[in-house]
């Protein structure tokens, strides 16, 4: 799931902008919640699990500049995409590295290149709260290996140790990133960037075989050649 905030003191400009970008979000195999924000003060409130920001730098009182320094503090994964008339003012934002930039009015054009590159650069990057030894840890789901559901339970494979949630795979299916994870059958869940291979309807996985129903095969498939075109890289 990815969580973004929206933030401009006009709220026309933040509901067209928000509008714009859930368009986009539609046309992806993507989760999401958007939430506008009408300041700065407010939106850094909120700061800490947001994943994508939209920011603008033109606001009274805590202005984008000062306003993206902050979060980029409080939550260094975050992606601030910065937006303004003032093309000038965009150097100042290499104080803070914001991932992207959008000018006033707005483009669909940019407005898709920078949800494609924002959704490349976080692929797997959202953690999620699992138990080791009864231990709570948020762990970055890119982490994850392949996950087997019990009964009222799941566990979760991560380089040779076992963690656990209490949950369905139904239920993980709604919190994890499907870009990069799959259903193979009934009681797992594999993340594509792990698998060593796969043949006569089989995947290798952190050394295990698991098996590929045949009612998931072709979605299957479909989303592994997806994942090995658009996604496959150096990111473990």
């Amino acid at each position: 799931m990815l969580y973004i905030g929206i933030c401009d003191d006009q709220r026309e400009v933040a509901l067209e902008l928000q509008e714009c970008v859930e368009e986009e979000l539609k046309k992806r195999n993507v989760q999401w919640k958007s939430r506008i924000f009408l300041s700065g003060e407010e939106l850094l409130k909120e700061a800490e699990r947001l994943s994508i920001v939209f920011l603008d730098i033109e606001m009274p009182g805590l202005d984008g500049i000062e306003t993206g320094k902050n979060i980029k503090q409080k939550n260094p994964n975050c992606k601030i995409i910065m937006a303004t008339g003032m093309v000038e003012r965009f150097k100042e934002v290499f104080l803070f590295h914001a991932f992207r930039f959008l000018v006033k009015p707005f483009s669909q054009t940019e407005i898709e290149e920078a949800i494609d590159a924002v959704l490349e650069e976080s692929l797997g990057e959202q953690t999620i709260e699992l138990y080791y030894e009864r231990i709570a840890y948020q762990i970055q789901q890119k982490k994850i290996q392949y996950i087997q559901a019990f009964n009222g339970y799941s566990e979760f494979w991560i380089k040779n140790k076992l963690f656990r949630k209490d949950a369905s795979l139904n239920e993980l299916e709604e919190q994890l990133d499907m870009r990069l994870f799959v259903r193979v059958q009934r009681t797992y869940i594999v993340n594509l960037q792990w698998i060593e291979g796969y043949r006569k309807g089989k995947v290798l996985i952190a050394g295990k075989e698991i098996l590929v129903s045949r009612r998931k095969k072709k979605n299957f498939e479909k989303q592994y050649i997806t994942y090995d075109i658009h996604y496959k890289r150096g990111v473990r």
